[in-house]
């Protein structure tokens, strides 16, 4: 599995978070695009593309091989 540190983001008084410039530079994010968060035990997970649970658990199972 490969684990990269891409950056910290601050929540501000109205929960936003702003995505550092090297994560939407790496994953090619423009003005429009869309990001998806899921809750992994206690880790939140930010995904370009919307894809079901199960098969996020089965990615991250996969990689964890």
């Amino acid at each position: 599995m490969t684990v990269k540190f891409i950056g910290k983001a601050k929540i501000t008084k109205q929960g936003q978070v702003t995505l550092p410039f090297e994560a939407r530079d790496e994953l090619k994010l423009d003005l429009n695009s869309e990001v998806y968060w899921y809750l992994v035990d206690d880790h939140l997970v930010v995904v370009k593309d919307l894809v079901s649970t199960e098969d996020l658990a089965a990615i991250i199972s996969k990689k964890n091989k």
